[in-house]
């Protein structure tokens, strides 16, 4: 029994070939993280704050999941791409399985979040010299925000999916991406309930209260990264956080593949 379909992995592997030739998306949904993170390293400074962090430290963690999140609009793109083009049709034809397609392009999209993170995290952490608590800290937080990544992807393609046009699906995951990026106070702090409610905030949090503050599993996840000033402790522990952007990461691939084998049509 083999742990991998191999048609899933050869899916896959073709999408990851179409993405280096058409490397513009690449550069784009690298490029903007990078330029934001440049930007607000120096709009914010360097100076040390009470708790001897700096204002981007804790800011960082918020550019980590804003890099990621944009798997949600490439892989909304590529997919809706691969419809106007014909090539799932085509695919449809042979026995192949939608859910192997939709696996597939989960793959290669992941893995390519997972380099665009890596490349954050040496600009961040080995270029820029930000804050983080340990090495076994900061391999905690590239977990979660692969975690998170494969959780907007799934999104993405569900976009993708129920969107007739490239067009649609760029402008209707455009919306999304950045709608729940800053409802979430990824980018800016966001002092309301409504960041509970939007799967970013949940990682963003758990990813800088341990990798920056060095907060355990065990302890209490804060309302903002506004530590110490405006943020309030909420009920919920950092593993409840942990498992709730789980759950957001099944739900998103478990109803990408019900409404791509079911309602879509090519």
């Amino acid at each position: 029994m083999k742990l991998l379909d191999n048609k899933a992995i050869q899916i896959a592997i073709k999408n990851f070939k179409d993405k280096i030739r058409h490397w513009q998306y690449i550069f784009f949904s690298l490029g903007l993280p990078i330029m934001f993170t440049i930007m607000f390293y120096f709009m914010l400074g360097t100076e040390e704050l009470p708790s001897g962090k700096t204002a981007f430290d804790y800011g960082f963690p918020g550019m980590i999941i804003y890099a990621t999140a944009i798997g949600t609009m490439n892989a909304a793109i590529m997919f809706a791409g691969e419809r106007s083009s014909g090539m799932l049709s085509r695919l449809d034809t042979m026995p192949t399985g939608r859910k192997n397609m939709f696996l597939g392009a989960l793959i290669s999209e992941s893995i390519l979040l997972s380099l665009q993170i890596i490349i954050m995290f040496v600009i961040g952490y080995a270029i820029l010299g930000l804050y983080f608590e340990s090495p076994l800290a900061l391999l905690f937080g590239f977990l979660i925000a692969v975690l998170f990544g494969i959780s907007s992807v799934g999104l993405g393609i569900i976009i993708a999916s129920m969107s007739k046009t490239v067009d649609i699906a760029n402008a209707v995951s455009l919306m999304f991406f950045m709608l729940l990026i800053f409802l979430s106070g990824s980018l800016m702090p966001f002092d309301s309930p409504i960041v509970y409610f939007t799967p970013p905030f949940w990682a963003k949090q758990v990813f800088l209260q341990i990798v920056v503050m060095g907060h355990g599993l065990g302890e209490n996840l804060y309302s903002s990264s506004l530590i110490g000033s405006s943020a309030e402790v909420i009920p919920i522990s950092l593993l409840g956080g942990l498992l709730i952007v789980v759950a957001y990461t099944i739900v998103f691939i478990i109803i990408g593949i019900i409404i791509f084998q079911k309602k879509t049509k090519f």
